[in-house]
């Protein structure tokens, strides 16, 4: 008689979450009916609405690399954050967040 044992292996085990929140400053109320995303090489892996408040939590899968918080049709004119390295993207639809980071607080993020 023979026992075989196998072994049980989560495969997200090795996967952490990204996580990202904050507030926007805007104007216009149609922001509020326009997701805000956490983008991984072109894939969303979060999205959720803002708030009245023009706050937002979001989290989603994340591996490795660097990742944004990107919006549809809004530009981003500046942001507040105690995580360094991140930036507006040329075309101001989205921040870009450095590798490593896990978990970032945006301070403010104002549209123009």
């Amino acid at each position: 008689m023979s026992i075989l044992l196998t072994q049980c292996k989560d495969d997200d085990a090795n996967i952490f979450r990204a996580y990202a929140e904050g507030r926007f400053t805007f104007t216009d109320g149609k922001f509020l009916e326009n997701p805000i995303h956490l983008v991984v090489d072109k894939k969303i892996i979060a999205e959720t609405f803002p708030k009245e408040s023009g706050s937002f939590v979001l989290a989603g899968p994340y591996e490795k690399g660097a990742y944004k918080l990107q919006l549809k049709n809004f530009k981003i004119k500046s942001f507040s954050t105690e995580t360094q390295g991140c930036k507006i993207s040329s075309d101001s639809l989205s921040i870009e967040i450095p590798d490593g980071v896990t978990y970032i607080i945006f301070n403010d993020i104002t549209l123009k």
